[in-house]
């Protein structure tokens, strides 16, 4: 038997000590306002610059931050304003010293925001996430190519797919974290639209970039990716983002200076593994959500502010008197969905109750309406499927899981749940309970 000595021992101790991470320290690049008194620090953004991964000949640390992701994060900022695209930054709140275009990188330091040459004005700034509203059309960047096989093959794999299997689906194909590689238990499924911002998912009308045509909510495998628990909670802390930098590749970009262990790990770390199952619009939102979350502060009633979407305010209330967090509701209506579709394929559609909102003749014309309201958006989304003459059995499509007729089987679905409780009540469901409804809440948000 051999017997280990002291020094032996020691070695084996000491060699298997952790080192902490080197903590690599940043500058600010601030993004003011021009508009307002310089006095007053009106930002916009205040960002981290950390050294420059290319090393100049004479070996001085160069800190900079990548201007496009600047430029993206000013526009939603500020809701789009500039929707010319001649926005621009310069050095001085005139706007007089633009920044140089050739510029790819920007140095530490003050900067200021402008939505046109010669026109400086108090254009009003998000500050709150409920005001942002999604954009028609993302930026061409935030885009990857994708082939018609490819299109097919995503549109096979997961149109079936139910929202309760989101968790397991997303990890079982990812197979590992996306950032790190990591493929082990501690790996969480991430949603990039968070699940509490259930209400504004529903507004913007979201669940037409989702992958599955079984649901309207954030439980879609085109809204998740696989993390490492930590990356999870660094992203939900607003930490860092996904950016694209082409060929279909992103990089992870701390945005948040108090992340400084996390620089080695995660800033400008490339990330070719993102699969295509997952849709850019939501990435982008998740971009969105996370550079207006960074806000440090509320400013004063001078200060112009986008107003908050009354909609989704009003819905966000509408959810919160169900008791239920909303995050909850989105797991609880695919279940209440799933037993309903298995009874509405097997019968004929229930004749409506008293209790039916479809059949209340004050509501008719208003439902009419909304349906007028959907089919125009319809348009406009996927012009070509609109054109297409009704039939019992449309063609499959990767464009969106919506089609001309959701609302209406969104509202019978709803109905059917109301008028047979059964279907989700157990022994131990106390009297009078009632669930939330999310299909209903899913129609109308459609329509309005």
């Amino acid at each position: 038997m051999v017997e280990y000595q002291p020094e032996s021992l020691s070695a084996i101790v000491l060699s298997s000590q952790i080192q902490p991470p080197a903590v690599v320290q940043s500058q600010p690049v601030e993004i003011l306002h021009p508009a307002y008194d310089v006095e007053l620090d009106i930002s916009l953004l205040s960002l981290p610059a950390f050294p420059r991964l290319s090393t100049p000949a004479d070996g001085l640390t160069v800190y900079g931050i990548t201007r496009s992701l600047v430029m993206d994060a000013c526009r939603i900022i500020t809701n789009f304003a500039a929707n010319s695209q001649e926005d621009y930054l310069a050095f001085d709140p005139e706007g007089t010293s633009p920044v140089p275009t050739g510029d790819l990188f920007l140095a530490p330091g003050r900067y200021f925001y402008h939505l046109a040459p010669q026109r400086v004005t108090k254009y009003p700034i998000v500050m709150d996430f409920s005001a942002f509203k999604f954009p028609k059309v993302i930026p061409r960047h935030w885009i990857r190519p994708k082939t018609a096989e490819e299109d097919d093959n995503l549109r096979i794999a997961y149109e079936g797919v139910p929202s309760s299997e989101m968790s397991w689906r997303v990890k079982t194909d990812d197979e590992s974290c996306v950032v790190t590689g990591y493929c082990s238990t501690i790996c969480d499924n991430a949603h990039l639209v968070p699940k509490d911002e259930l209400a504004w998912f529903l507004v913007n009308e979201m669940g037409r970039f989702n992958r599955s045509t079984l649901g309207a909510t954030v439980n879609d495998v085109s809204n998740g990716v696989t993390l490492r628990c930590d990356v999870h909670r660094l992203l939900d802390s607003q930490s860092f983002v996904f950016y694209p930098v082409g060929d279909r590749k992103y990089v992870t970009y701390l945005v948040r200076g108090t992340s400084r262990d996390y620089v080695e790990l995660l800033h400008g770390r490339e990330v070719s593994t993102v699969p295509l199952r997952v849709s850019d619009e939501f990435l982008y939102a998740r971009f969105a959500y996370n550079i207006i979350k960074l806000r440090p502060r509320v400013f004063g009633p001078s200060v112009v502010r986008v107003p908050d979407d009354v909609a989704v305010k009003q819905l966000e209330e509408e959810l919160r008197r169900t008791k239920k967090k909303s995050s909850k509701m989105a797991d609880d209506f695919e279940r209440e969905y799933m037993r309903s579709i298995r009874v509405l394929t097997a019968a004929p559609a229930p004749a409506p109750t008293r209790a039916s909102s479809i059949s209340d003749p004050n509501s008719v014309d208003d439902i009419a309406a909304g349906d007028e309201r959907y089919q125009a958006k319809y348009t406009t989304w996927c012009p070509e499927l609109a054109e297409l003459p009704e039939v019992e059995n449309p063609p499959d499509t990767s464009e969106t899981p919506y089609h001309l007729e959701t609302p209406k089987m969104l509202r019978l679905r709803s109905q059917w749940i109301k008028d047979h409780p059964e279907v989700w009540q157990t022994v131990e469901t106390a009297p009078g309970t009632t669930r939330p409804d999310v299909l209903g809440l899913a129609a109308k948000s459609l329509t309005s």
